[in-house]
Parts: structure tokens; sequence; C-alpha cells
């Protein structure tokens, strides 16, 4: 299977303790940011070297606040996106025109952790050719979502059902699609 099969068929993350706040901690980026690399554009993915029999990529993308970020990920169980490492892009790997052959060799890690810990030090131009990068979407990938409880007066309930019913969405839709767009339109005010 080719690699943009493999990353087409992304359809979640996978977060965990191992994975959830250590790149918080250490260059603070949220999940939530390294997760809008994926949806934004450009996004460019190199497949990379392998680690404990598990293919390793990297990401160069954006966040939807312009930040630019530098992920190392691995796909789990054929459509589970595990980042490993993200942080912010050095100035060489922001430069388009920086562009040279692989010139060293990733070592291999003991855990995910001394991976995440290389790649907190490491500059990806220094292991990876620019020129084989390929631009990238994942059609079947989702955000991570959580649920919440939220009380809501029952004539507006009502209303949002009305709307979405003329619609033809299911109302709870309607909620994340009004939320995203008087999001939107507060960043653009």
């Amino acid at each position: 299977m080719s690699v943009e099969n493999l990353l087409k068929k992304c359809e979640e993350f996978q977060w965990d303790k191992g994975n959830e706040f250590k790149n918080w901690e250490a260059h603070s980026v949220k999940r939530t940011e390294a997760e809008q690399v994926f949806f934004n554009h450009p996004l460019l993915v190199f497949d990379t070297y392998s680690q404990n029999d598990e293919q390793r990529f990297i990401a160069l993308g954006v966040t939807s606040s312009g930040r630019f970020l530098t992920i190392v990920f691995t796909i789990r169980k054929k459509k589970l996106i595990r980042v490993i490492s993200s942080r912010d892009m050095s100035r060489k790997e922001k430069k388009e025109k920086h562009m040279k052959s692989k010139t060293k060799k990733v070592p291999k890690f003991k855990s995910e952790d001394q991976e995440r810990e290389f790649w907190a030090k490491n500059d990806a131009t220094d292991y990876f050719d620019l020129q084989v990068g390929k631009k990238m979407n994942f059609p079947n990938l989702k955000p991570s979502t959580q649920t919440i409880s939220l009380r809501l007066p029952e004539d507006l309930l009502e209303e949002i059902k009305v709307m979405a019913n003329k619609r033809d969405v299911p109302y709870q839709s309607l909620i994340k699609i009004l939320l995203r767009e008087g999001l939107d339109d507060d960043s653009t005010a």
C-alpha cells in the first residue's frame, strides 16, 4: 500500500497519558493545535524512518492561528494518528527554498519519550530531503471530540430543532455549526 493511501485512511487521533500533555509541557503545543495541522493547508508529509517496527512520518504545517509546527507521528491500527512530537518549526524548516538531501541517520530510540526529546532538539531538515515531501490531505480524519452537558431553555432547543429540520441536519450538528460560525465571525471582527 502506498504512503498516500495509508495516510488517507486515517480516521482519528490516538491520545493517552503517553502523549497527551508532553508536547504542551515541552513546547506549549496543545493537542488541538497539533490536530489542526492535519486539516489546514499547506501540509507537507514525509515518510521518514522506522522505530520499533512502526513507520514514522514528519508533517510540516500550520495551525488555524498561523503557528508553524513540525509534527512527528505514526499510524496505529491502520487508521489512528499518534503524535509523537510536536513543536514550532525551526527557521530552516520554514524556508521553502532550503532543500538538500538527507545527511544524517535518525538514531534508534528506546521509548517515545526519548524520541520526543530528540525531535525537540533536532531539525528535520538535517535528516530529510524536503523535496520528497508530499502535499497531503486526510479526507477521513476527524478532530478529537469531547462530550459535554449543555443546558438550554426548552424554547431555544425547539427553535434549534426546527431550524435543523429545515436544513436537514441533526440538531446536535447544527449546534456545532452555529458555534463554529459564531467563533469565525468573532475572530474576523
